[in-house]
């Protein structure tokens, strides 16, 4: 089969042009001395303290630590620690102190709120008959430092004060984007997380392809020696991982004229014509029977407009329209190594070897991940681009069914395909010999038995008005239009292939 005419091609005119960026990051922070039960205990050992006196004299003395450290920063930069209900949509208030606020840089607001951990306990072993540290679910005080960074705009800090700390990180690339485009003095146009308009866009593609890990691990570690006081003593096994990840395909548009028609004609299609089969296609993996229970499409229409969905497992695509003029791909994975590449492994043993394995979720794999996820994007673009856009064919319709006034501003009804005068009209005026010598009031009086002269006349002149229909000069004879024809074969398929057998049923 031959391959389809991408839209990005086909609408090249309309097109402003293509950014791919990362959107959403989350990355966790995880202190690798302390970051499982025996590594734990053997600190715990170290320090001289018994099993059973974990949480009284080692657990809790740590949580003082980072509690304080917290309200110390917060004391020097004059915030008050803001304590939210961990069901709080922590965005909003956030959205509300910048309103206020403005995006200088610093430390726009603290807050506090208790939430489930993963977190250690100490258990008896049944079989060893010994006390020991499992992993156990509980509940702890988490801090939210939330940054307004130079570099990086609007991220968040999240630090839990029990062991083993793990920390959060999140930043959006779009706003990391931003600010590199102002660096560079990149004129921008942006709406919520996209941009509407950017004066070169392959320069700030380049940027976005520049990013440059080793900064960001810098800024990250300088983060947590800020805010995080057992850092000092467990900082130098810090380890930085990829938790969620988005990865965003921004088609932009040169006004708002193209893409709600297209928009409307992709996502009708996408709802019904995209199989189980098409999903694991677009994310690069294999269908068995074993995991196709495991893929969903989810239909939802947003303030913002129309989104269409596609999850496998941890990992979805997909698609909405933003701002009438950015058309979104979108790739979101909450666990990394979803995605293989060929990379090198390290076996047990010490020997290394070149082959196709799953993504590491250290943040040196950010490069590999975007490649991987830029090829789910662009075979579901190239998917949708098979796709024939219908939007002048819907506006052709839109013309025949909707009212319309002359030069004398009278108004006339639009077709009703369903209406027996419409359908009786449109069908005596498609005969074979009208095509050619063309037909008058005169001729289709022998063939739509029961109307009148006048009947007829007015129904010529609406569709004179509707374009359906064109007069020979000043000629009393008239002959289909282009926009006629199709109409009226249309009107003929809908009555042979749909009315006549439905009714027969």
């Amino acid at each position: 089969m031959k391959n389809p005419e991408l839209i990005t091609k086909r609408f090249k005119r309309n097109i402003a042009g293509v950014l791919n960026c990362f959107d959403r990051l989350v990355l966790f922070g995880t202190y690798k001395p302390i970051c499982y039960p025996q590594a734990m205990s053997w600190h715990i050992h170290e320090a001289g303290i018994r099993l059973v006196d974990y949480e009284k004299k080692f657990a809790n003395p740590l949580r003082l630590q980072m509690v304080a450290r917290i309200k110390d920063i917060a004391a020097k930069e004059g915030i008050k620690i803001e304590h939210v209900y961990a069901s709080v949509r922590k965005e909003a208030f956030v959205s509300e102190i910048l309103s206020a606020r403005g995006d200088a840089p610093g430390i726009v607001c603290i807050l506090s709120a208790m939430e489930s951990c993963h977190c250690f306990k100490v258990v008896k072993n049944h079989k060893t008959g010994y006390l020991e540290l499992q992993w156990k679910p509980g509940k702890c005080l988490h801090y939210y430092v939330y940054l307004m960074d130079p570099e990086y705009g609007l991220c968040y800090l999240r630090i839990p004060t029990w062991a083993p700390f793990r920390l959060q990180f999140y930043f959006n690339g779009h706003d990391w984007l931003q600010r590199c485009m102002d660096t560079e003095g990149i004129t921008y146009r942006k709406a919520d997380n996209c941009f509407v308009y950017i004066s070169d866009f392959k320069r700030a593609q380049s940027i976005v392809d520049s990013l440059d890990v080793h900064v960001l691990h810098q800024r990250l570690d300088q983060f947590a020696r800020r805010f995080v006081a057992v850092h000092d003593r467990w900082g130098q096994g810090l380890h930085w991982s990829i938790f969620q990840a988005e990865w965003a395909t921004d088609i932009v548009f040169k006004s708002n004229r193209i893409l709600p028609g297209l928009y409307e004609e992709l996502i009708r299609t996408a709802a019904i014509e995209i199989k189980c089969s098409d999903i694991y296609g677009f994310l690069g993996r294999r269908l068995s029977s074993k995991s196709a229970s495991e893929v969903s499409n989810r239909f939802q229409t947003l303030i913002e407009g129309t989104r269409i969905k596609h999850t496998l497992g941890a990992t979805s695509i997909k698609m909405y329209d933003k701002q009438a003029v950015v058309l979104r791909i979108e790739v979101t994975t909450s666990n990394v190594s979803f995605f293989k590449h060929h990379r090198e492994v390290k076996h047990r043993d010490g020997t290394r070897e070149m082959k196709y394995a799953s993504a590491r979720k250290t943040i040196y794999s950010l490069g590999a991940v975007a490649e991987q996820m830029q090829a789910c994007n662009k075979r579901y673009l190239s998917f949708i681009s098979q796709w024939r856009d219908h939007s002048r064919e819907r506006t052709d319709l839109r013309k025949v069914t909707n009212s319309v006034k002359d030069d004398k501003q009278r108004s006339y009804r639009g077709v009703n395909f369903f209406l027996h005068d419409d359908l009786s009209f449109m069908l005596s005026i498609l005969r074979g010999e009208y095509q050619i010598a063309g037909f008058s009031n005169r001729s289709l009086q022998s063939y739509l038995t029961g109307w009148s002269p006048q009947k007829i006349g007015r129904v010529l002149k609406r569709f004179r008005v509707l374009r359906l229909i064109k007069r020979v000069g000043r000629t009393y004879k008239y002959y289909l239009s282009s926009l006629g024809k199709k109409v009226i074969v249309a009107a003929l398929q809908v009555k042979e292939r749909i009315i006549l057998p439905s009714m027969a049923i």
